[in-house]
């Protein structure tokens, strides 16, 4: 899976990956965002997940989203997700990651 990640230059990150988040993608994607987010010279405010190319999301894949919830939510951040298929956030909605999650 490649996986793009862009600093606007403030606190803002963009993260664009396409196929599949499940067991054997959605390590590297945690794994990439976080240490982006923790190695930072600048204060991550904003994290904005790109779903638009994202196909599939099993439950790994929805465990490595919770965690980058609560790591943005340690640092008083914000994770969006942006451009989520109706199938994806029917499996959002059935964990019930929509009441806390921002969707654009």
């Amino acid at each position: 899976m490649d996986i793009i990640i862009k600093n606007n230059g403030f606190n803002t990150l963009h993260v664009q990956a396409a196929g599949r988040l499940d067991l054997d993608t959605a390590v590297e994607y945690g794994t990439k965002v976080k240490d982006t987010i923790e190695d930072s010279d600048i204060a991550i405010a904003e994290v904005i997940l790109d779903f638009s190319q994202i196909t599939f999301i099993s439950s790994f894949g929805l465990k490595i989203i919770l965690e980058l919830y609560k790591l943005m939510t340690s640092r008083n951040g914000i994770l969006k997700l942006k451009d989520v298929s109706e199938n994806l956030m029917n499996s959002f909605k059935m964990v019930g990651f929509d009441k806390f999650l921002i969707f654009e």
